[in-house]
């Protein structure tokens, strides 16, 4: 039987599409929609993530992920960034020093432990002409046109958020100036000259033992996450080479607090920067002591 020589390419719909992708799909709307990540920066994560899959470092990888929990998927993110971090620099030396410690499996043991003890920051680096590679093509073939109505909403949904904040300042400032005088509890976060007063504006990190993390990495972090909200960081201080086990984060807004503190109700947040757990909660100042019930704490 004659077979015929040519063959025509197969039309594949977006629906079609996007249906093959459905799991990288839910995988990314989490990331810039749960947990509010960067939008170009979590298709980087994406492509990464893609690329260990293929590369079959590790199967499986993106069904698993979307059977766990927000906070799981969240530590993986970040570590990735750290990943792509270390790829950016030419020399390893050089990124070791801005991260602050020595780099070994525990600085992404996620990752590590995922693909059997294999893959490093070292590995990572040695090899990040071909990791970038692969990445340029997966972010072309599939996050760039799966995600694209993903992109759109989550910028219209953060241009939302942003005008409702800024209505939000905007009638809180009126109220204020509406009422006027110091004796209210709402005048008492504003200062003299019409400002949020810092201690307002503070969050209080605290750190797990054992884990070091540095002002560069904790300042890293929540801009990567939340964009350019610091004023100031003030490590905790420390005796002979005891760890630092806390900081306040002074934010140039009141208005981002709740987005970084609040989680399901509860009001302390739990992250994880390269590998090491951080809480953060709103500073409350020693002043205000006797408003609190025990069990919260206050600042050391």
């Amino acid at each position: 039987m004659a077979s015929s020589s040519s063959s025509s390419a197969v039309s594949v719909t977006r629906e079609e599409f996007n249906a093959f992708h459905k799991l990288d799909r839910s995988l990314f709307t989490r990331l810039v929609l749960n947990l509010r990540r960067d939008i170009s920066q979590s298709l980087q994560v994406m492509s990464f993530l893609l690329y260990l899959e293929q590369s079959a470092l590790v199967r499986h990888l993106v069904v698993n992920l979307v059977s766990l929990p927000d906070f799981f998927i969240n530590a993986v993110a970040d570590e990735v960034v750290t990943c792509l971090n270390c790829m950016s620099y030419d020399d390893l030396s050089a990124f070791v020093a801005k991260l602050g410690q020595n780099i070994n499996m525990f600085t992404i043991p996620l990752i590590t432990r995922m693909t059997g003890e294999y893959l490093t920051l070292a590995v990572i680096h040695r090899d990040r002409e071909s990791i970038l590679l692969e990445m340029k093509r997966h972010l072309t073939r599939v996050c760039y046109p799966a995600f694209e109505d993903i992109c759109l909403h989550a910028e219209m949904y953060n241009e939302k958020r942003e005008k409702e904040t800024s209505q939000f300042l905007c009638g809180q400032q009126e109220t204020t100036n509406h009422v006027g005088g110091t004796n209210n509890v709402g005048a008492a976060l504003i200062s003299e000259d019409g400002q949020v007063t810092a201690e307002d504006r503070t969050i209080f990190l605290t750190f797990s033992r054992g884990y070091p993390i540095s002002e560069a990495e904790v300042h890293a972090y929540f801009t990567r996450r939340y964009g350019e909200i610091i004023e100031a960081i003030e490590m905790g201080g420390k005796e002979g080479n005891e760890q630092v086990l806390y900081a306040k984060m002074v934010l140039r807004s009141a208005a981002t607090i709740p987005e970084i503190v609040e989680n399901g109700g509860d009001t302390r947040n739990k992250f994880t920067i390269n590998g090491k757990h951080v809480w953060a909660r709103k500073f409350i100042p020693r002043s205000s002591m006797n408003l609190l019930p025990p069990s919260y704490g206050v600042s050391p």
